[in-house]
């Protein structure tokens, strides 16, 4: 009987070590300077990095750019300063995709992993930006006194941004009409890129939101509320500028600094490391164009709330 030999991750690893060679060449050739060294030694800490977490090169996902980001901001790769500032990150992440992206150019990967990162079009176009922490999020959406009324209205605001990535315009706009607890949507209208969109709620929203409707919403009605979701103290309805305040108060309240587009950019930001792919995340949070004029054609939509479910932590 033979005994099939099974490589090690060592072995598998230097095999792509011509390929970083033929880059380093590339790059001698392309430039006359000493730059071709300064970028050769950055590419290289993301290519010592990979080696460091097992990670092969046909491996790659967008999640493990998020993860090299994160370790070079935390210092953990710092060897000639204690931390980087942020226009160094922004250079050591460029070459790390620069890198996959000649990978592609000369067939060695099929498709970029990294592809749509630094596009600008949809997540994460503020990849540089500093992002709250599950266990940050999970403090924020405890933080509100459920033994008021207007608790239960700020804690059903903070679970409908973070669990479906909607702007601060868009959450405040939201009426009686544009609910559907059943299902678990939320029908968007008039939205900041000029289209309606449908998108779904995490399973914590939705039983926010109710309880708010439940025994919330009934005791801050007044005679001109009319079926507008969001009610204040006084019997009005609530604006952009409160939005902030109650933000700003919570951050008080818990010691963690953040704002109402943080929730949504850590909104983005979880869902990828769960596995979401960048077009159902740009999908979801408005970033392009749908080919339907109102809502997601039926079979696209429940492609979008199986991936919303499986990849939020609180789906």
């Amino acid at each position: 009987m033979s005994i099939t030999h099974v490589k090690s991750f060592e072995e598998r690893f230097r095999v792509w070590a011509p390929h970083f060679s033929r880059y380093r060449a590339y790059l001698k050739a392309r430039h006359k300077t000493l730059k071709p060294q300064k970028i050769y030694c950055r590419v290289e800490k993301f290519w010592s990095w990979l080696k460091s977490e097992e990670i092969l090169p046909s491996e790659l996902e967008p999640v493990h750019f998020l993860r090299y980001y994160r370790a070079l901001r935390g210092g953990e790769l710092c060897l000639e300063t204690e931390r980087y500032s942020k226009s160094s990150l922004v250079i050591f992440l460029n070459h790390a995709l620069t890198w996959t992206s000649y990978l592609v150019k000369t067939g060695v990967l099929l498709s970029d992993p990294f592809e749509g990162l630094v596009s600008g079009i949809g997540y994460p176009r503020n990849i540089y930006t500093s992002s709250l922490t599950k266990s940050e999020v999970q403090e924020i959406l405890q933080a509100p006194d459920l033994t008021v009324a207007w608790g239960l209205r700020n804690q059903a605001i903070l679970e409908i941004i973070y669990g479906s990535g909607l702007r601060r315009g868009e959450v405040i706009s939201l009426t009686l009409d544009s609910l559907d607890l059943g299902e678990r949507l939320l029908n968007l209208r008039d939205t900041k890129n000029g289209w309606d969109r449908c998108v779904p709620m995490t399973r914590s929203a939705a039983e926010s939101l109710g309880r708010y409707l439940m025994e919330g919403r009934p005791l801050l009605q007044g005679p001109q509320t009319g079926n507008n979701l969001w009610l204040t103290y006084h019997r009005g309805v609530l604006t952009k500028d409160s939005l902030t305040s109650i933000a700003h108060q919570l951050g008080e309240r818990t010691g963690i600094k953040f704002t109402l587009h943080g929730l949504r950019h850590a909104c983005a930001t979880h869902l990828l490391e769960g596995g979401a792919k960048l077009r159902h995340i740009a999908e979801l949070l408005g970033h392009e164009n749908l080919e339907t004029t109102s809502y997601y054609a039926k079979s696209k939509f429940e492609e979008l709330r199986k991936v919303h479910q499986k990849t939020h932590p609180r789906g």
